[in-house]
Formats: structure tokens, C-alpha cells, sequence
């Protein structure tokens, strides 16, 4: 890759940022379209991020994903922020336009992408394990797309009933809160069409862990993971030893970088190439 001084930078903020394949997948597609642009990942340290964000104007770089733990708290320092990201309260994309920094979310849409790839009806009830930004953006999207109801769970209550009473607000559709653990996943799940997984648990390098230990009780239910390392989490696994519908987060994490380029760049870059390059290397 030749790097000149019309070289366009887009990057990803976050903490860790070791374990992504998102500046893998981008450069490759981006040398693949001949594009003179290059993506690298920028790990920022807690109590940085506004130093880093200011940085993107001094140093003109074009925009950056955002992902754990700043997809809330970078909002405090965009200019203008999406009617989707003021509806769910994350962001997940940065675009530098002239000067004034917007805040995007793609992370719904890309996972709304993967449902629609995989055939998934988009209805009735939808059960969350974690209430993070993704499970923030994800809910949104659904809300707004035909389902009924939605249950979080998490570890933190608080957290769960704070999102709940968020979408249940901004969609009006019946929401609750639970905290998590077995005897309430195992209730809830009974009713759900779609889990989906938004926690990191069962994330490279703890490949062994599972937000729950069984789904011996599920027999229609479609198994989401937005995990796409490994591409078979442990959830996921558990979902096809009963012959469920599983997605893992591959194709989330492809549909979402497809959007990032389209909004960065004002491209539409190769989906199928993009996924090719994140399973060559989670195959290896």
C-alpha cells in the first residue's frame, strides 16, 4: 500500500482494539478498489477520548468507528449527531465533514443486514443477553421493524431497566427488564423468536464461556451471536446441537463496515470480498 500525502485516514477507536478484524477487512477492500485510503486501529487510553476525538479535526483524519467501552460517552464531543444515534444513545461511527465532527450508528443496520441475508422474519418477541451499544442500536432497529416485544437481560439491572425504558419510549412497544441469570433466561427464551447475544461473553480468547449454560428448552428459536471471533461461539454451538437457526457476527460486522465506507467514502464496497477476507482469517 503506497501512503502519499492525498492518502484519505480512517481509523477505529476503542479499548482493546488488539483483537478487531476490521482494519483488516477494510484495507484489503480498499486495495482491492484501488482507493488511496488506509484504516488503522487507535487504542485510547480511559480519560483520552476527548483529546482523541478533538485529534480527528488536527489531524484531518476522515472518520473512525467507535467501539467498546466509548460508544456512549464519545457522544458529549460531536458536533451533530444522527436522529438514529438521538433515538438509541450510541455511536459507533465518527465522519469528519469539513471540520464538524457527526456521529453515526451502523451496528443495527448491519445486523438487520445479516437477519434479511439469513431469511429471519423480523417479528414477535426478541430476548437480548446484554444491554451495552450494540444491544442498544440492535433493539432500536427492531423496534422499528415489526417486533412486539423485547426482554434485556444483564448483569447489571440498572443498566437493563434503563435501556428497556429507553426503546419502550422511543419505539412505544412493550419492553422489561430482567437481571440476568439461568431461571430467567430459561423463562424468557420460551417465548422468544430471535436471542441474540450482545454481551462479549464467549469473545476470542475465551472461546469456552457462554452468556448461559443450555438451550435444551428452545426448539424454534433463531441463536444471534454478534461475537464473528470465533465464528462458532460456544452459544452458538449450543443452538445448532438442537438444530436452530444460529447467525454469528460475521455478517453484522461486514454489513456495518459496508456502511462505513458508504458513509466515510461515499463508495459501495464488495460485501461478499469484505466477508471473504474476515473468514480467510478466522479460518487460519
Amino acid at each position: 500500500m503506497f501512503i502519499d500525502a492525498e492518502t484519505v485516514f480512517l481509523g477505529l477507536f476503542g479499548n482493546p482494539v488488539e483483537h478487531s478484524l476490521s482494519p483488516l477487512m477494510h484495507n484489503m477492500t480498499l486495495q482491492k478498489m484501488g482507493i488511496n485510503c488506509i484504516y488503522l486501529p487507535f487504542k485510547i487510553n480511559p480519560g483520552d477520548l476527548g483529546d482523541a476525538v478533538k485529534a480527528l479535526k488536527k489531524l484531518n483524519i476522515r472518520g473512525v468507528n467507535v467501539t467498546i467501552p466509548f460508544k456512549e460517552e464519545v457522544i458529549k464531543y460531536l458536533d451533530v449527531i444522527s436522529d438514529e444515534v438521538r433515538t438509541c444513545g450510541a455511536v459507533n461511527l465518527i465522519k469528519n465533514e469539513n471540520g464538524q465532527l457527526v456521529g453515526y450508528n451502523t451496528d443495527g443496520r448491519g445486523f438487520i443486514g445479516a437477519l434479511e441475508e439469513a431469511n429471519v422474519e423480523i417479528k414477535g418477541r426478541v430476548l437480548l443477553i446484554g444491554a451495552g451499544g450494540a444491544a442498544r442500536s440492535i433493539a432500536y432497529e427492531l423496534a422499528y421493524r415489526g417486533v412486539e416485544h423485547i426482554d434485556f437481560l444483564d448483569i447489571n439491572y440498572e443498566t437493563a431497566l434503563n435501556l428497556a425504558d429507553f426503546i419502550a419510549a422511543a419505539a412505544a412497544i412493550s419492553t422489561n427488564a430482567w437481571f440476568m441469570n439461568e431461571e430467567e433466561f430459561i423463562l424468557l427464551s420460551r417465548n422468544a423468536n430471535i436471542i441474540i447475544n450482545c454481551s462479549p461473553v464467549g469473545m476470542y480468547p475465551d472461546v469456552e464461556q457462554s452468556p448461559v449454560s443450555s438451550l435444551e428448552t428452545l426448539d424454534e428459536t433463531v441463536i444471534c451471536d454478534v461475537i464473528y471471533n470465533p465464528l462458532k461461539t460456544r452459544f452458538l454451538l449450543m443452538g445448532e446441537e438442537k438444530g436452530l437457526k444460529t447467525i454469528n457476527g460475521l455478517s453484522m460486522l461486514v454489513y456495518q463496515g459496508a456502511l462505513t465506507l458508504q458513509i466515510l467514502l461515499g463508495i459501495e464496497p464488495p460485501v461478499d470480498y469484505m466477508k471473504e477476507v474476515v473468514c480467510h482469517k478466522l479460518q487460519k
